[in-house]
């Protein structure tokens, strides 16, 4: 049954073009130049997606179109009381501040004309993804690097200028440029020697470092459930603690006189990252990459959330809260 005028004789080479040359743009397979464009733009979309919906990134990281930020200082002078003539003294806010280290990176694909011309596309979707796969491992390590360094990234090769700094989590001012006291709460005080990096004895994992933990964040304010991130290599000790108490393993049936964990404990399969259990209020997440006797334990406030969490790091000795954005 004819469905309208336009058939196959409509599809013919144009006047001014040239079919051999034109045949130099596309891939032995037919594909041509801007399918190919069009393949790595798709797979970079799906990549920023992936990252800003991932379940463990989402909650360590927030997106700013500003390269600065600002942030309430703790500082409080009280009140006075009334008196019928008299004036209250006037009070105001301090703030402090940083940058956010902005850098550019890079990665080639190095095709030739020719090669384009002569590969096949099932070759030219393996470079791509090789190239997200790069990308995606560059977003971990300067995430993870970033949680765990304790002192300040400076200068122009960090995006910084001159005298610009991204300081460490929740050190003391003696260890960075910016001079931050935290904010006071529950009747607590806090100066800007205020220091949440505490070392663990014997450089393992122990009950204590995780009472700790629980401890420095809710001096802040911030309230159970933490969330802590381990290494591989920690995993045996810390499940092995008194007071640990696992998540349910898939196609395991407990008994009535099993205490696990309840709350939700999903894989992340890009990240490679599990939950184990619990401890001290404390969800414990195993993270590849992160190195033994180092850790990152932090409360979330939702994916992408711009009220960045307090966490504390620590490192063969050394623990901390984040008490800044």
């Amino acid at each position: 049954m004819a469905l309208g005028t336009r058939d196959t004789t409509s599809l013919v080479t144009l006047t001014g073009w040239d079919a051999a040359e034109l045949r130099k743009f596309a891939l032995a397979d037919g594909t041509t130049y801007d399918q190919v464009v069009a393949q790595i733009n798709i797979a970079m979309g799906a990549l920023n997606a992936e990252l800003y919906n991932n379940p463990l990134y989402g909650t360590l990281a927030s997106y700013t179109d500003q390269p600065d930020i600002e942030y309430n200082m703790g500082a409080s002078a009280g009140m006075e009381l009334h008196t019928e003539y008299g004036m209250p003294d006037n009070q105001r806010a301090i703030t402090e501040g940083h940058m956010l280290p902005l850098q550019k990176w890079d990665r080639g694909l190095g095709w030739t004309w020719d090669y384009l011309k002569d590969a096949r596309l099932n070759q030219i979707q393996a470079d791509i993804a090789l190239g997200i796969q790069d990308i995606r491992d560059r977003w971990r390590v300067q995430l993870f690097t970033r949680l765990l360094k304790r002192g300040d990234d400076s200068g122009a090769a960090n995006g910084l200028g001159t005298s610009g700094l991204s300081p460490g989590f929740a050190t003391t001012a003696g260890s960075t440029g910016v001079d931050f006291t935290p904010p006071t709460f529950g009747g607590s005080t806090f100066s800007s020697t205020h220091e949440h990096y505490v070392p663990i004895a014997g450089g393992a994992f122990t009950a204590a470092v995780f009472q700790d933990i629980r401890a420095e964040l809710r001096e802040h304010g911030h309230m159970a459930p933490y969330d802590v991130l381990i290494g591989i290599s920690d995993e045996t000790t810390v499940r092995g603690l008194t007071g640990f108490v696992p998540v349910a393993q898939q196609q395991v049936a407990y008994g009535t006189s099993v205490s696990l964990a309840t709350f939700q404990a999903e894989d992340d399969e890009r990240s490679g990252s599990y939950y184990i259990g619990i401890i001290e209020d404390c969800r414990v997440r195993v993270v590849p990459g992160m190195p033994q006797y180092y850790g990152f334990g932090y409360k979330t406030y939702g994916m992408n959330n711009p009220a960045i969490r307090c966490a504390c790091v620590w490192s063969a000795g050394v623990q901390c809260p984040c008490l800044r954005p």
